[in-house]
């Protein structure tokens, strides 16, 4: 099934999003390089209604100055959210996405139910990690399987941009203290993901939040750099769609196929 792209007005501007789907919501947070629609997201549609609110800057859209932060982006999509997906759904992030959705379980727990974080930004421990600033190397280090990338490329222009709202809403923080403090209050359900071939989020941050959220398990997606849902797309919707059925009856040890 496919996406639209739909706009929604919130009271802090316009928010463009990709939708598709039916069924048990679930939103969807972007990582730093912008929505993509990847073979995991598509299945998923079958049973569940996916939202991709687009974070303004991102994707050629406008850019918001009163977004100053990873936090006021979560408190945007709570509003959205309770707009238009209703009370209580899952989340899915991908790295400053889920940055992003840790915020949102946070601020506002009785809305987020199953939490799903894809190899997370914002605890960069001791500076390990991080994306290099050559492309070439960038590429390597997101993705171990090129191949199997089936979106369009984004402009070098979109590309740019995506870059600098990420670095606007980052603010140069290495490790998010102030989230870190508020970890052990989150309520959701949560599961970690990480990539076994992953060097741009360290092993320490799934580690850190393993320990800190009362909830949750861990997973390693093997064979799989930062963008696991591209590098590992099968691997990683059968985790997804399993947590998302099972939740706090979810086992992690499915045997070789699974991670």
């Amino acid at each position: 099934m496919g996406f639209e792209l739909k706009t929604i007005e919130l009271s802090g501007g316009r928010l463009s999003y990709h939708v598709g789907g039916t069924g048990q919501p679930v939103v969807y947070l972007h990582a730093a390089g912008g929505v993509m629609l990847t073979e995991p997201l598509k299945v998923l549609t079958a049973n569940h209604t996916v939202y991709a609110p687009i974070c303004p800057g991102f994707d050629g859209t406008e850019s918001n100055d009163g977004l100053k932060s990873v936090r006021d982006w979560a408190s945007m999509v709570a509003e959205f959210a309770e707009k238009l997906v209703g009370p209580r759904f899952d989340v899915i992030g991908s790295s400053f996405g889920s940055w992003s959705a840790l915020w949102l379980a946070a601020e506002y727990p009785k809305m987020v139910d199953h939490l799903i974080l894809g190899v997370p930004a914002g605890f960069r421990f001791e500076g390990k990690g991080g994306l290099p600033a050559d492309p070439d190397a960038r590429f390597k280090a997101l993705y171990s399987h090129p191949q199997k990338i089936r979106s369009a490329p984004k402009s070098s222009d979109i590309v740019a941009n995506n870059g600098k709202t990420y670095e606007r809403l980052a603010n140069d923080i290495q490790v998010d203290e102030a989230l870190s403090a508020r970890l052990p209050s989150i309520e959701a359900v949560t599961l970690i993901l990480l990539g076994t071939e992953d060097k741009v989020v360290p092993g320490e941050a799934g580690a850190h939040l393993k320990r800190n959220i009362p909830i949750s398990q861990r997973a390693f997606i093997f064979d799989a750099a930062h963008s696991i849902e591209v590098d590992q797309p099968e691997r990683t919707l059968r985790l997804w769609t399993d947590f998302l059925k099972r939740g706090p009856g979810y086992v992690l040890n499915q045997g070789p196929e699974a991670a």
